[in-house]
């Protein structure tokens, strides 16, 4: 069981992350802000940066596009 109190956005995200598709990936803190806060418990499959935007694949089917900036574009089913 977690303690609720020690469980902090930080540890939310370790949970969320396949830390292996993150090596080499700069990825900017409000997209992994954005998926905890919006999509809590799901896994990231996978990320692909394509030109001046992020695709995040979760595990769960959907695929959330965000900028270069990291401002959510929209979400794919």
């Amino acid at each position: 069981m977690i303690n609720n109190e020690n469980y902090t956005l930080t540890s939310k995200i370790k949970d969320m992350v396949n830390w292996n598709i993150m090596k080499g990936k700069a990825i900017r803190k409000n997209i992994l802000s954005y998926i905890t806060r919006n999509h809590s418990g799901s896994w990231i499959e996978s990320i692909e940066e394509k030109y001046d935007a992020y695709k995040i694949n979760l595990m769960n089917g959907l695929s959330i596009i965000f900028d270069a900036n990291g401002r959510h574009i929209k979400t794919n089913s």
